[in-house]
């Protein structure tokens, strides 16, 4: 990534690429996950807009004709490979007082939780232009409280919740059709 006035090395990741392809032929590459991509067969891409109705605005202009969504056009072009939402979500959830943080503002009840994940998750799922998804994240790591689970493993939801979010994660996507 470009940090502190030093720009992404373009051309190491060109290559690291490319003898990985002449190493391996057979599995797709992706370059830099989210970031700046320079060569790759798979588009992906880090988003953590908490707006549903917002959020899947960034994905419809591919539905009608358009040019996908690409966070960084000044350092990257899309160049027809298939779309992977590599990062989403990040819902921050933390009923125990634990210190960290998450994206966005918490929701304030269990039932705004589970309607924004399902909104973002269904904006992904319904759009037949969007491949893959990978919701941030099934655990709570050391300083993000913004796993559907808690750094010890045990579920932040009841087993209700817990079903209703399983369910909108493994309904039909737009794509399978």
């Amino acid at each position: 990534w470009d940090l502190n006035g030093r720009k992404q090395a373009d051309e190491v990741i060109k290559n690291i690429y490319l003898i990985t392809k002449a190493l391996d032929p057979t599995r797709p590459v992706i370059d830099t996950s989210g970031a700046y991509h320079v060569m790759t067969d798979i588009f992906d891409i880090h988003d953590y807009c908490q707006n549903a109705a917002e959020f899947a605005k960034h994905y419809e202009a591919p539905q009608n004709g358009g040019e996908p969504y690409n966070q960084f056009p000044d350092r990257q072009t899309y160049g027809g490979q298939p779309r992977f939402i590599s990062e989403y979500g990040g819902i921050q959830w933390n009923n125990r007082g634990d210190a960290g943080w998450g994206y966005g503002e918490a929701p304030k009840s269990v039932e705004e939780f589970v309607e924004r994940y399902s909104g973002l998750t269904g904006a992904l799922l319904d759009n037949p232009s969007i491949f893959a998804l990978c919701y941030t994240q099934l655990y709570d790591i050391e300083q993000e409280i913004n796993g559907l689970y808690y750094y010890d493993r045990t579920p932040k939801f009841s087993e209700t919740v817990m079903e209703s979010l399983r369910a909108a994660m493994c309904r039909k996507a737009a794509i399978e059709e």
